[in-house]
């Protein structure tokens, strides 16, 4: 177990008692998740977390003060919280390279770096996802439609 890994399972015995300890993001974001942490620390010692996990190819870290509420305490942990989230839309969550998010045959979705998924036997047949800043002018998006009627 190298030292990340060491400190992902640490991270553990914050977990809010009876709820599953996983932390389930690949090895990629572990650093985000271990930097998210000390961070948080700094604010409330003794936080708890609920749940780390991908979802919708980006980190979400679910978690709550130990402290009594402080609005003040509340959206400074938010914010930290929020930066790494948007770390990871562009960090290979199997790397930790640049990534940008992609997409499974299936639909799943996870923010990879194309160069090493395209060299994966696992991540190969995912795509990127386009991203208005990528897009052409003549391009749409699954949710923009010519004529509504046809999903009405």
């Amino acid at each position: 177990m190298n030292e990340l890994q060491l400190q992902i399972e640490n991270l553990k015995s914050k977990f809010v008692q009876d709820w599953p300890k996983i932390v389930d993001v690949d090895e990629g974001w572990y650093q985000l998740v271990v930097d998210c942490d000390k961070e948080l620390s700094q604010i409330d010692p003794d936080y708890q977390i609920y749940q780390i996990k991908e979802k919708f190819g980006t980190l979400r870290y679910y978690h709550k003060t130990f402290q009594p509420f402080e609005e003040k305490t509340y959206l400074k942990m938010t914010s930290i919280v929020s930066k790494y989230e948007s770390l990871s839309s562009c960090t290979c969550e199997a790397t930790g390279l640049p990534g940008l998010l992609m997409k499974s045959p299936n639909g799943y979705y996870k923010t990879l770096n194309p160069q090493w998924t395209s060299k994966s036997e696992i991540y190969n047949k995912y795509t990127i996802v386009k991203h208005a800043a990528y897009m052409q002018p003549n391009d749409t998006m699954p949710w923009e439609h010519s004529n509504d009627e046809d999903y009405i």
